[in-house]
């Protein structure tokens, strides 16, 4: 994304994004000049799937990009896991084209989490908490307390005059509408609580 910025913005070059594999064949999506997703390909069949079960999944819903590729009647390549984590739209595209499209590459799938039935990506997490400004570090530990997962947000503040109350509101809204799950709990700790080095997402549970 920044690259692009100062492609786009200082250059003047305009950009476009495809994404690609090299077992299928090549490119597999792509950007149109609208720039809201990577159209599908006519010569491959993308589904995104639970990766533990293989199971499709819906718009919106995240998970690990599957392909099979139909273009090559002798290539035996059936539902090749891409290890990609992604979402994909079915909204209309103001280009015409009516294929399906991914909404962007999240990570791969040791990324991922699943939290009640669904994946928090630790991109998306980043991308919901480089919103507020408020916030110098944060982290996602995920437990289980009676048979239900529970998630819990962990925040080390910049200054001592955040109002908590509107910022936890906020953040719960965001990370609802980006990661389609709720926190059940925000924590602000004390600075450096968090180490420097750590990893966004922590998951607790035995099981």
């Amino acid at each position: 994304t920044s690259l692009r910025r100062v492609f786009e913005e200082e250059y003047g070059i305009s950009t476009a994004q495809a994404y690609a594999v090299t077992e299928p064949g090549g490119a597999l999506a792509y950007e149109c000049s609208q720039k809201t997703g990577m159209h599908f390909m006519d010569e491959y069949i993308l589904e995104i799937v639970d990766p533990e079960t293989g199971k499709q999944l819906g718009p919106g819903e995240v998970g690990e990009i599957v392909v099979t590729p139909i273009h090559n009647k002798v290539w035996g390549l059936i539902r090749f896991g891409t290890g990609d984590i992604s979402s994909y739209t079915t909204q209309p595209c103001l280009c015409g084209r009516t294929s399906s499209r991914l909404v962007a590459i999240l990570g791969r799938t040791g990324d991922a989490v699943k939290v009640r039935g669904m994946f928090v990506v630790a991109r998306q997490a980043e991308q919901v908490c480089s919103g507020f400004d408020q916030i110098s570090r944060f982290q996602i530990v995920v437990g289980r307390r009676e048979e239900r997962d529970e998630m819990t947000l962990k925040i080390e503040l910049k200054g001592k005059t955040v109002d908590k109350g509107k910022l936890a509101g906020d953040l719960n809204q965001r990370f609802q509408d980006i990661c389609r799950v709720r926190i059940d709990k925000i924590e602000f700790v004390a600075e450096g609580t968090i180490p420097q080095e750590h990893k966004t997402i922590v998951d607790q549970r035995v099981w």
